[in-house]
């Protein structure tokens, strides 16, 4: 108990008390590398040895990971919610577009009937033009001319 004690007190007066934890954990030697990885080195200083992470420090470390994937998660739910809704968005646009192009092949064939029924009209009207322009003439040339008395 004693030389424990006498550790933790060196650990204290070595890193004082905010840095009370071992250098040699195999739990923190990860984070240490991950931390000492992502803190830039100042040019023109000669590297320091890098002081353990405190037990505090680890914990704000997870909490920062815990907060970017739990953001990450939720980027994630945003992104599949608005690929769900552009993609009924473009099933509506898709099924409107097939719509539009059947009334359109429908509005097509009822001009080409209409076009078909007035040509038809057309040439009825010549025929029936030309037969009332031959009983005009036929009537004139048959029918006696008055003489006037």
């Amino acid at each position: 108990m004693e030389q424990a004690l006498r550790t933790r007190s060196d650990e204290i007066s070595e890193y004082g008390p905010e840095r009370a934890v071992p250098p040699a954990r195999p739990e923190t030697d990860g984070i240490d590398k991950v931390l000492r990885f992502t803190m830039p080195a100042r040019t023109g200083e000669a590297e320091r040895p890098a002081a353990p992470v405190t037990a505090r420090e680890f914990a704000a470390a997870i909490d920062v990971v815990h907060e970017a994937a739990q953001a990450i998660k939720d980027a994630e739910e945003r992104s599949r919610e608005a690929e769900s809704r552009t993609q009924i968005v473009a099933q509506r646009a898709a099924e409107e577009l097939k719509h539009a192009e059947m009334r359109i092949q429908a509005l097509e064939s009822r001009v080409r009937a209409a076009e078909s029924r007035a040509q038809e009209a057309e040439a009825r009207a010549k025929e029936a033009d030309a037969w009332l322009r031959q009983i005009f003439s036929t009537i004139a040339d048959e029918l006696p001319t008055r003489r006037p008395a």
